[in-house]
């Protein structure tokens, strides 16, 4: 079918509208803000305990033991172990079974060895067994007296004025070096004790033995004559005439 002049004209003028309605459209939408997707994304973080069995340590570390003499010595092998407690109870059992004291002598002082073997492999350690701490004590000494016809007593105890139980009487040391080289020679000596490296000086007097009277009586065994008067060679006694004694 022929169109006429006037069809064809407002054909054209109905597609050229379009283009431009199309073309408009398209410059529009391009124009537009895009959508933006946003996508959160979280991290989830626990914490698992390890089990106590995992966290146990293999590692075997052996102390250096120090004990007292004649102190028993520990059958416990935790005793002998650098942070025995990070150390399986099952570990724990068989280095026990292992634990071997027996070149420890502890009645006399030294240092010694002992062993832990565990899993055929031998770890060593020391046992240092000292001599028992004494207690610390300060002395007083007496003045002694002797003639040149006594005996020199080598009882600590008689140069002391404070009473001391054994231990300390047994870790006296007496010297009276210097009192026994005069004891025949009237004058006055020195004598001393020494206690855990402590030296006390004491005066020993070495007498001429003198008698009381004409009666040819003589003062006691365990005192001497000074300005006529017998005198007790210890002086917490004192001595009576009456019975020539020293109380």
């Amino acid at each position: 079918m022929k169109l006429s002049d006037k069809e064809l004209k407002i054909l054209s003028i109905f597609i050229a509208t379009m283009g431009i309605f199309l073309i408009g459209s398209g410059i529009t939408m391009s124009q537009s803000k895009k959508t933006i997707t946003k996508i959160n994304y979280k991290l989830s973080v626990s914490t698992q305990k390890i089990p106590e069995v995992q966290a146990k340590t293999n590692e075997i570390i052996l102390k250096d033991i120090e004990i007292e003499i004649n102190n028993p010595i520990s059958v416990n092998v935790e005793d002998y172990l650098v942070d025995a407690d990070k150390i399986s109870s099952s570990m724990l059992k068989e280095l026990s079974k292992g634990l071997d004291t027996s070149q420890v002598n502890i009645t006399q002082a030294g240092t010694y060895k002992y062993t832990i073997t565990y899993k055929k492999k031998k770890y060593q350690g020391t046992v240092k067994v000292k001599e028992k701490e004494l207690p610390n004590v300060t002395f007083t000494l007496k003045e002694k007296r002797l003639p040149t016809t006594g005996t020199i007593s080598t009882n600590v105890r008689e140069y002391i004025n404070e009473n001391i139980s054994d231990e300390i009487a047994n870790n006296i040391i007496l010297d009276l070096t210097e009192v026994r080289q005069h004891q025949n020679i009237p004058g006055k000596y020195s004598y001393k004790i020494i206690y855990k490296d402590t030296t006390y000086y004491g005066d020993f007097y070495i007498l001429e033995p003198v008698t009381t009277g004409n009666n040819e009586s003589t003062c006691p065994s365990d005192a001497t004559k000074e300005n006529n008067t017998c005198v007790c060679n210890d002086t917490s006694k004192t001595y009576d005439e009456s019975s020539n004694t020293c109380k």
